[in-house]
């Protein structure tokens, strides 16, 4: 399991285009389903950049463009068997439907724009040299400005939803285990994790949703690839899945997700004079993902992290 100590991944980009229909009982619900959405794409790692498509039968299109710069940091040297780390991000993402429809009419061109801000923490338990355990918890506050062009039914409930400034917030309480042995100069990891989520919603009688989600992810770290101006190259393979329960996958929209892809580790940090920074690297991602509704995608992008295998 990679231990990090300060990682960042700076101008990350996420497009979500999808075809969904948003049908719900009441306007509460088709809000709590867009904007809880939204908050658990902008929680969730594995959708965190890239373009993704979803195909339904119906011709709702959504798109969700997102920029964020994340970070964690774990107290204490790598010798200790347990330590503290802090995490978080913020970022700016913009979400656009074409259409939602009610029982008794529709809205059409919605926008929500959000700046939001993520912190968190939790213990890193290294039990063997081999085996680790993580636990801990992080609070995403998303802050909406909402609005839309076309108004084909007259509710002022809707405007009060849809045509705002609100704030959700999503806890995430999560437990993680890692096996990473080497063989060889390579460094497989086999990782599991559970998180239990809850979101909070602005506006009296809007309610909360809450479920479990959980991941597989296995891969390994090459040995040194090449060299680049006298600094290594080293690479991650890996394979994902992502998994929500029935609660969370009336807002995701899927409720399961397959990744696989490739990061490329240039250690440029080798070559600067300050101690803190020895860790540098800039990274280069291709990933591609796939769900159980059509949901076809990929991610190439550039970053930047500091890591400690």
């Amino acid at each position: 399991m990679k231990k990090t100590i300060n990682s960042i991944l700076i101008g990350t980009i996420y497009t979500m285009a999808t075809a969904v229909t948003v049908q719900a009982d009441s306007i509460s619900d088709t809000y709590r389903s867009m904007m809880g959405g939204i908050a658990y794409y902008l929680n969730d790692i594995t959708l965190h950049s890239g373009r993704y498509t979803i195909g339904t039968d119906n011709s709702y299109d959504i798109d969700l463009h997102n920029i964020s710069i994340p970070g964690t940091y774990f107290f204490g040297d790598e010798s200790q068997s347990m330590r503290v780390f802090v995490t978080g991000a913020v970022g700016y993402s913009d979400y656009e439907q074409n259409s939602i429809d009610f029982k008794n009419g529709s809205i059409g061109d919605i926008d929500n724009e959000a700046y939001y801000i993520k912190a968190g923490g939790g213990l890193n338990w290294n039990i063997t040299n081999q085996l680790a355990l993580m636990g801990g918890a992080t609070l995403l506050a998303t802050f909406n400005d909402s609005s839309y062009d076309e108004k084909r039914v007259q509710n002022s409930k809707i405007d009060e939803l849809f045509n705002n400034e609100d704030t959700t917030m999503l806890y995430d309480f999560f437990i993680c285990a890692a096996y990473h042995p080497k063989y060889y100069g390579y460094k497989p990891y086999f990782i599991g994790s559970v998180s239990y989520i809850d979101i909070e919603y602005d506006g009296d009688g809007i309610g909360s949703d809450s479920g479990i989600s959980s991941e597989i992810r296995a891969g390994f770290y090459t040995k040194e690839l090449t060299r680049v101006w006298d600094m290594p190259i080293i690479a991650e393979v890996y394979v994902r899945g992502s998994f929500v329960d029935n609660d969370l996958a009336k807002l995701t929209h899927f409720d399961s997700t397959f990744t696989g892809g490739t990061t490329f580790y240039w250690k440029v940090g080798e070559k600067i004079p300050f101690k803190l920074l020895k860790e540098l690297d800039i990274t280069f991602t291709i990933q591609g993902t796939t769900s159980n509704t059509d949901m076809d995608g990929y991610n190439i992008g550039f970053g930047m992290s500091m890591l400690k295998f």
